[in-house]
C-alpha cells in the first residue's frame, strides 16, 4: 500500500474525492501516532500505474502547499510540519517519518524546510546504501 498523510480534513477530502473520480479504491484511517497532531492516512494499492502516481504526487504536493498556507495562519505551523516529513526510498515508495516536533522546530530555526527535506533524504540514502569507508574521500 502507498500512504498519503493529511493533517486537515478538508484537504484529505479533496484528495479522496479525486481518487473517487479517478476510480481508484482507497482505505482511510485516523492515526493518532503523530504526537499531539492527529493525522488521516489515505492508502492506495502499490500496483497503481506510474502515470497515475505522478498525477497523485502533484496533487498531494499542491495540497501540502495549501496546508502550509493554512498553518502560517496559526501558531502551530512548525509543529504540524514536523509530523509530515516524507522521504522516497530506493524502490520508489514514500515513507512518512515521525519526528519529534520539538527537534524539528529547533532545526527549522536554522534551516528552511527544503534544506531539512534534503537532509532527511540524504539520511535515507545513507541508511539504504551505507558507506563504511573513510569519511574524507570523493565519491
Amino acid at each position: 500500500m502507498l500512504d498519503y498523510i493529511f493533517f486537515d480534513a478538508n484537504l484529505s477530502a479533496k484528495f479522496k474525492d479525486h481518487l473517487t473520480k479517478m476510480g481508484i479504491e482507497f482505505e482511510a484511517e485516523i492515526d493518532k501516532g503523530f504526537g499531539s497532531v492527529q493525522g488521516e492516512i489515505v492508502s492506495i494499492t502499490d500496483d497503481t500505474s506510474d502515470d497515475v502516481l505522478e498525477e497523485l504526487q502533484v496533487l498531494y504536493d499542491n495540497l501540502q502547499d495549501e496546508l502550509e498556507k493554512l498553518l502560517e495562519q496559526t501558531d502551530d505551523a512548525l509543529l504540524m510540519n514536523a509530523a509530515g516529513m516524507q522521504t522516497q526510498l530506493k524502490d520508489g515508495t514514500m515513507c512518512t517519518l515521525r519526528v519529534s516536533p520539538n527537534v524539528v522546530t529547533r532545526i527549522l530555526t536554522v534551516l528552511d524546510f527544503d534544506e531539512l527535506q534534503e537532509f532527511v533524504d540524504n539520511i535515507t540514502r545513507s541508511v539504504e546504501d551505507p558507506d563504511s569507508g573513510h569519511f574524507c574521500h570523493n565519491k
